[in-house]
């Protein structure tokens, strides 16, 4: 099993990720409203995590599933026979405490995006995968374990989506429905599953649950929606504490935020850098642009200029910089990054004369130099800036897919470890 290399979040005191780099279906992981508050109907929740067989996965592809929301679904018990000591080997489930019908409901519909690692195979039959069924309680108190329909007119209408080998490899979208007791009024449901007794294999990844109701047969996966979003609360850090506004930035064909050179730039009205002490900054970005001022920064906006930066300064250079307005640490050798092309760069300050700065892994250079002490002591830092320098109207065109602070120094291995948890999304 494919395990892959683990962030190293110990410590982080403001983060983001757009989830650029991903597939389509998985590039709005970290959007604040999707799909928590797409939620159709009153008491269904918009997602869920789920338990008994399934074993979480704290990241895949960089993305964090602490909220159970991404999550890895695999054999943990694989049949040697066709006996009930293999039931339920291979499976999902979720009950659900607060999930209140609508009595004129006829339909449950479940949607939620898949990706086929290996096909779900019943042991003595090749044909047989993934199955299950949704506990639907009546208000006469009586329960029935409906079996899952698969939802008309999608591109995945037929009951091989989970064990087709021609779909390794893939995100699609699933939809699969129960139908109801016509003669009975619907109150809640109660669990559901979606498993395979006396599985000999079979994993994949399951996410972005999203439960409907209906009155008539549904025809297709229900889809995420933007209408639930502003600009001022689109994007929320990892840490949940910060919401980040959007509004001062352009988006591509599909939705990621990125910066078009003239005007675009993304502020932070909060510090996040400790006026004294060890910090790291991480910045996984791409410029479009040649020639603007700008980078990751959090420093007074005039002189003198306080705080910490990773960008492009007065020099023409791409740089790291600590300072407290008087004293400054600095490392300008790197050059300009070239266009379009994806850099992971890393800058370390010990809180106090030692600075580090890393490329796509690797140590580029360190600097010692005169002791720094209080960052804030040569004016007063305001806020985090992106992609445009200080007060500065010039701006750098491009893409910001994930920014970091930590309130610690990383390692030389820490820093090797996320630049390997992100290199492959990002063919760095």
């Amino acid at each position: 099993m494919y395990t892959g290399p683990k962030l190293h979040n110990d410590q982080l005191v403001f983060g983001y990720d757009t989830g650029y780099g991903l597939d389509q279906h998985s590039s709005t992981r970290h959007y604040k409203g999707e799909p928590a508050t797409n939620v159709i109907a009153d008491g269904i929740p918009g997602y869920f995590g789920s338990g008994g067989e399934t074993l979480y996965r704290s990241n895949y592809y960089g993305l964090n599933s602490d909220s159970g929301v991404f999550q890895r679904n695999f054999v943990s018990n694989p049949a040697t026979a066709n006996t009930s000591a293999f039931n339920n080997n291979a499976g999902l489930y979720k009950s659900f405490p607060n999930a209140t019908l609508s009595s004129s409901t006829e339909y449950v519909l479940v949607s939620f995006d898949f990706y086929m690692i290996t096909p779900y195979v019943r042991h003595s039959s090749s044909t047989t995968g993934l199955n299950g069924y949704m506990g639907i309680r009546y208000t006469d108190g009586s329960t029935d374990n409906l079996g899952w329909n698969t939802a008309l007119n999608t591109p995945n209408a037929g009951d091989d989506w989970n064990n087709n080998s021609a779909y390794i490899g893939q995100w699609r979208k699933i939809a699969l429905y129960v139908d109801l007791n016509d003669s009975k009024t619907p109150s809640f449901i109660s669990t559901m599953y979606i498993y395979n007794d006396r599985t000999i294999t079979g994993e994949g990844i399951f996410t972005n649950f999203i439960i409907t109701e209906h009155t008539t047969i549904p025809t297709g996966p229900v889809n995420y929606t933007s209408g639930t979003r502003s600009n001022t609360q689109s994007l929320i850090d990892l840490k949940s504490t910060t919401d980040i506004d959007v509004s001062t930035l352009s988006f591509d064909s599909i939705g990621q935020p990125v910066f078009d050179g003239t005007n675009d730039y993304l502020q932070l009205n909060a510090k996040f850098l400790p006026t004294i002490g060890a910090f790291t900054m991480e910045f996984l970005y791409q410029i479009s642009t040649t020639g603007g001022r700008g980078g990751m920064f959090e420093r007074n906006p005039s002189s003198p200029y306080n705080g910490a930066l990773i960008g492009q300064g007065g020099t023409g250079s791409w740089y790291f910089q600590v300072s407290n307005g008087s004293q400054s640490l600095t490392i300008d050798d790197m050059g300009y990054p070239s266009t379009n092309t994806w850099y992971h760069d890393v800058g370390v300050y010990d809180g106090v004369n030692t600075i580090k700065f890393y490329r796509n892994g690797s140590l580029h250079d360190t600097v010692t130099g005169s002791t720094i002490g209080n960052i804030d002591s040569g004016g007063s830092r305001d806020n985090m800036r992106f992609m445009k320098r200080d007060n500065n109207s010039n701006t750098i065109g491009g893409k910001v897919a994930i920014s970091k602070v930590y309130n610690k120094v990383l390692s030389d291995a820490e820093v090797k470890q996320n630049y390997n948890a992100y290199k492959n999304r990002f063919n760095i």
